[in-house]
């Protein structure tokens, strides 16, 4: 099979190894499929593509602002879109590039969309695709876990946590961290803060866990499919009161705190970009031309 993986270069220098398109080829390659990757700011953008030369095309997440996506309407390939950001974007834009490409498959990371989704069309031909990670760059390293808790991201709708946490323990904030900074970052904590922004199950969640460092989270209905279990592999707060709580005890229980962290990085290894490209492969062996 010849795959294209469309997406935009990394516009930071720290984070662009970490673009999912480099962890979708290397997938496919470990699995002897042929993959590229094509689009703006790398270095073949300029040359002419024939896109019908491909098996399957993939259109990754792309805040394309200059239109220089291609449509892929009369392309003969099998045509997945990727919807990453539907928790932030909405579905509006994914939804008129779907129909208007004549997509054949939509990949969704979160499952709440497929759920509700009102066009027949979309419904049935989407899939839930959750979010995972690049074991090759994301691993626990050997380096002191000298913070209590951290929190490695975006602050958005963190703030009021963040303040909270504040005002009982010692956080260590990483705000805008990116790259291998923020894997020695999520390595040096005992406990990482986490917060989805909606219904999704963020990068963090698996990034995490594949630290080897103790995740705390927010509860979300995902995870249990997902295998994340509260107490076992990973920490699940529903309130402040509870967030306080689990951090105080995951605090005061060194050797439980290492057991949960264990168990998490032993889940990680189902929530890999291997893992997931299997799942495609399977996907794609009965479809795809």
């Amino acid at each position: 099979m010849k795959v294209l993986i469309i997406q935009e270069n990394g516009r930071h220098d720290k984070n662009r190894d970490f673009r999912e398109c480099f962890a979708l080829r290397s997938a496919f390659q470990r699995l002897d499929w042929q993959a590229e990757i094509w689009g703006l700011g790398h270095s073949n953008f300029h040359e002419t593509m024939d896109f019908n030369a491909y098996d399957v095309i993939f259109n990754l997440e792309n805040y394309d602002k200059i239109g220089w996506v291609p449509s892929l309407a009369h392309v003969k390939a099998y045509k997945i879109l990727w919807a990453i950001d539907a928790h932030v974007r909405g579905m509006a834009p994914y939804r008129e590039l779907f129909l208007r490409g004549r997509y054949d498959t939509m990949l969704q990371s979160t499952r709440d969309f497929i759920l509700e989704e009102e066009d027949t069309r979309i419904r049935k031909n989407s899939v839930w695709f959750p979010n995972c990670f690049n074991d090759a760059l994301i691993y626990p390293q050997d380096i002191e876990k000298k913070y209590d808790i951290g929190f490695c991201g975006n602050t958005l709708n963190r703030e009021p946590y963040l303040a909270f946490i504040e005002e009982h323990f010692e956080l260590k904030r990483d705000i805008f961290v990116h790259g291998a900074d923020m894997v020695s970052a999520i390595n040096s904590y005992k406990v990482h803060f986490n917060r989805n922004v909606a219904n999704d199950v963020n990068y963090r969640n698996f990034e995490t866990l594949g630290c080897k460092t103790l995740l705390l989270t927010n509860a979300n209905p995902q995870y249990i499919d997902l295998g994340f279990a509260d107490g076992e592999n990973c920490l699940i707060y529903g309130n402040l009161s509870e967030l306080r709580d689990k951090i105080q005890y995951a605090l005061d229980h060194p050797r439980q705190r290492e057991q949960i962290a264990d168990n998490g990085y032993q889940l990680s290894k189902r929530h890999t970009y291997g893992e997931r490209v299997k799942s495609l492969v399977s996907l794609l062996a009965g479809v795809a031309r």
